[in-house]
């Protein structure tokens, strides 16, 4: 039986380098046409999940792991599990709605079943600029979407504003992949980066944030070029861009594993350490210390257009 056998009537998406078939809509991702030739490589769809796994090797927080499955169990909202890289199966829990359970699926979930295949992911957003790729790593509530909306207004294409899946074959540059969603905005960010007329379904019916669409977005995967560190400016540490030394970027890129403990569950600290020594022979990793004022925002892009025309190849 393949993965689609299970679905009855699929939505198709592209999502981090992957064709996804989903019994159920996912909100935030932009759809494609389903096409029989393509092959899906992942499946979404509603079923039971069990409250733990028999026999995990690797534990989180309210999440468990073994080889071929993740279990996430967050007991007010549902479990969810994702399974040998091909699978997801979601359960809300009960008063939980489904589409109020997604964010869970899309974000960790999604996550466990690419570093199952796998994938390497940053916490960071993405933009392209004239063919090259910039990440912005920064932990949750950093700017990184209010960033990335900012350098589209200015002409770039969007990748991703969150989760950031890097491809780096053997022997060529790593590529950036796009995720496949829409930006995620509060309504200040929305305002500043001039996107009111883009602004869709809200990512949870609790909070005051929105998926928003992108004015571009990147068609496929980017050379990934640079990757930047977001900081705060304080009188201390005035705005800026530095270049971080090797043994520096190293280690803030290991930090900035998107949900570190579980890629390191499935890559372990090696791999993950020669992948991050592979990668820093090719991409340069600076801090961008910026003011935090959404209204100065424009200095920072104004900043990174300098340094991406000063360090153009």
């Amino acid at each position: 039986m393949n993965a689609t056998s299970k679905i009855s009537q699929s939505y198709r998406y592209r999502m981090s380098g992957l064709t996804v078939a989903s019994e159920i809509p996912l909100p935030g991702a932009v759809p494609q046409a389903a096409d029989d030739a393509v092959p899906v490589d992942a499946v979404f769809r509603l079923g039971d999940v069990p409250e733990r796994l028999d026999n995990p090797h690797h534990f989180g927080p309210e999440w468990f792991a073994d080889d071929q499955q993740f279990l996430l169990n967050l007991p007010d909202v549902g479990r969810f599990t994702a399974i040998n890289g091909r699978e997801i199966v979601i359960s809300p829990a009960p008063g939980m709605t489904v589409r109020d359970a997604l964010p869970f699926v899309v974000g960790t979930t999604f996550s466990a079943l690419l570093y199952q295949r796998g994938g390497w992911l940053l916490h960071a957003s993405a933009v392209v600029h004239r063919g090259r790729a910039f990440a912005f790593c920064g932990d949750s509530g950093a700017g990184k979407s209010t960033l990335a909306a900012a350098l589209c207004r200015i002409g770039c294409d969007f990748v991703t504003d969150d989760v950031c899946a890097v491809d780096h074959p053997t022997g060529s540059a790593p590529l950036v992949r796009p995720d496949g969603r829409m930006l995620r905005l509060f309504p200040d960010s929305i305002r500043r980066a001039g996107l009111e007329d883009a602004v869709g379904s809200p990512v949870r019916m609790s909070i005051d944030k929105f998926h928003v669409t992108p004015p571009t977005q990147a068609p496929d995967a980017a050379p990934l070029a640079a990757i930047y560190l977001l900081g705060d400016a304080s009188p201390a540490r005035p705005p800026g861009i530095e270049e971080l030394s090797g043994a520096n970027a190293a280690q803030a890129l290991l930090r900035f594993s998107y949900r570190r403990r579980l890629a390191l569950a499935y890559a372990g600290q090696g791999r993950l350490a020669l992948r991050t020594a592979a990668l820093l022979a090719h991409v340069k990793v600076h801090r961008l210390i910026r003011q935090r004022d959404l209204a100065r925002i424009e200095e920072t892009v104004a900043a990174l257009q300098v340094h991406w025309n000063d360090t153009a190849g």
